[in-house]
Parts: structure tokens; sequence; C-alpha cells
């Protein structure tokens, strides 16, 4: 059992390593970034960073760095209100979407309300992720080209 636990420690030192000797590419930034917004922000029940961490191992091409970082900016101070817009565009789309009708009336109610926060949920997420990734992906092409100038700029 502990050599297990060795070799899972070890592999993720290497995989962290890795990640922070990554050369920048815009576009690995940006989908590691938009995916960590996807995660973050659709209900996980608490298991986002577990989510992340198998994504992280199962695709290379993205940035790990730019994946955990997303989920620091997506933090509860900003995905609280994400909550309430969630429902209200839910119950937006489907206000007049019949209900399904369950002896219970309070069977009814927490039907109705999750039905209409997870539609919320997937379009809001949907928004914030596509968007998420064409700001970084303009932010890091920036960034990486002004740091090139400045570079360049030195050696002369």
């Amino acid at each position: 059992m502990r050599k297990k636990y060795y070799l899972f420690k070890e592999k993720i030192k290497k995989n962290f390593k890795e990640a922070l000797e990554q050369k920048p590419v815009p576009q690995e930034i940006a989908l590691g970034f938009s995916i960590g917004t996807a995660i973050a922000i659709l209900p996980s029940f608490g298991l986002g960073a577990l989510i992340g961490i198998l994504i992280a191992f199962i695709y290379k091409k993205i940035n790990k760095v730019a994946l955990f970082l997303s989920f620091v900016f997506w933090n509860p101070f900003l995905l609280a209100p994400l909550t309430g817009l969630s429902y209200i565009i839910g119950d937006s789309i489907l206000e007049d979407a019949p209900s399904t009708i369950f002896e219970l009336e309070f069977f009814n109610k927490i039907f109705i309300y999750t039905v209409r926060y997870l539609v919320g949920n997937i379009i809001l997420a949907s928004i914030l992720t596509i968007t998420s990734y064409f700001i970084v992906l303009y932010i890091s092409k920036n960034y990486i080209k002004n740091t090139l100038q400045i570079n360049n700029n030195q050696q002369l």
C-alpha cells in the first residue's frame, strides 16, 4: 500500500514539475483555463479538484497551471451570485414548462427548482467557458508577445 502511495505521489510531483516547466502556448493556456471554468461553474458536488486532476492526467495538451488557477479565480465569492443567476436563466426559459406531478408537494418543488437551476447553470457555464477561452487566449498572446519584445530589446 505504501509503495502505491509513493508511486502516486512521485507521479504527481513529476506532472507538477512538468507543468511548471512548460513553454507557454496561448491555446493551451486558454484551453486549460476554460476547462477549469467549466468544472468550477458546473455543480460537481465537491469533486471539482478531483475532476481537474483527472483531466490534467488524461490530457497532456492543456496547461495544468491555468486549469488550477481557474479554480482559484472562480472562488465562492464569484460563484455565489452565479447560483442565483443560473436559476433566473433557467426559470425564464422553462417558465411555462409542465411540471412533473409527485404526490408530495415537497418533491414537486425540489424537482422544479433543480431542473430550472441546472438548465440555467449549463447555459451560463457554456457562455462563461467560451468567453473565458477567448479572453485568456487574447491575454496570453499579448503577454507572450510583449515578453518576447522585452527580451529581444534587452538582448540588443
